[in-house]
């Protein structure tokens, strides 16, 4: 059995790859549950399920300078419209990831101590359904063409639906992204667009749900429609 280490993973955050300010996240999945019991239940209690949840908790270094965490982390009762979190050694297309949706953040700490570094916590709150288990799709790095990355083969098709995320980290030009699936990895249809990413818009992120059934096969696509280049990371579970 594969073993992973937590100082190979990578933390997305919106559109910062945050992965350099973060020592630790903690993701925690909830299912409200009500009680159900009646006199009928033989002694039993009984549950009747409620709505689900998830939350993160964040553990940084302090960074308040003009695009730092801090600056990003400022406004309690904003939404962070993506997170991905990308275990194993997150430098490959195919390593797990959890896909997460928009989220409140709901506090931060900022403790000061003379005899420590300057720390940061935060908690989100998620809306919507969480992607446990899905794939990166593109690796944190830079395009300057049109193109399509690797596929990812995920042995078999799903009727389930899925969870895309794109965290665009610095843009010139336009582009867009897509998920595209594929039953055969030759022949590729459109699953998700995001919305398009410019300079004018600078970096951003974007969580997209679909319902549809998704094929064995997917990948990223980018098209670049004004001259530049972009540098974001994908992943769909």
């Amino acid at each position: 059995m594969a073993r992973v280490h937590g100082a190979d993973a990578r933390v997305y955050l919106g559109e910062r790859d945050a992965s350099a300010d973060i020592s630790n996240v903690s993701l925690d999945f909830t299912a409200e549950t009500h009680d159900a019991t009646t006199l009928n239940s033989a002694n039993a209690v009984e549950s009747d399920p409620g709505l689900l949840g998830w939350e993160a908790s964040i553990d940084a270094f302090y960074d308040p300078a003009v695009g730092g965490i801090a600056r990003q982390l400022e406004n309690i009762g904003g939404t962070i419209a993506a997170t991905t979190v990308v275990d194993g050694d997150a430098n490959a297309i195919g390593d797990s990831a959890v896909v997460l949706p928009s989220s409140v953040l709901t506090k931060v700490s900022a403790p000061k101590s003379v005899a420590d570094l300057m720390k940061l916590a935060a908690t989100l709150k998620g809306n919507g359904k969480a992607g446990l288990f899905g794939k990166l799709l593109h690796v944190i790095g830079q395009e300057t063409i049109t193109g399509s990355s690797a596929s990812v083969n995920n042995s078999a098709s799903s009727a389930n639906g899925g969870r895309g995320n794109v965290h665009v980290t610095a843009v010139t030009g336009s582009w867009t992204m897509k998920v595209q699936h594929s039953a055969n990895d030759s022949a590729w249809a459109d699953l998700i667009t995001f919305t398009q990413a410019t300079a004018g818009g600078g970096a951003t992120s974007e969580s997209k749900e679909v319902a549809s059934t998704v094929n064995q096969y997917l990948r990223t696509d980018f098209t670049e429609d004004v001259a530049g280049s972009v540098t974001f990371t994908m992943a769909f579970a």
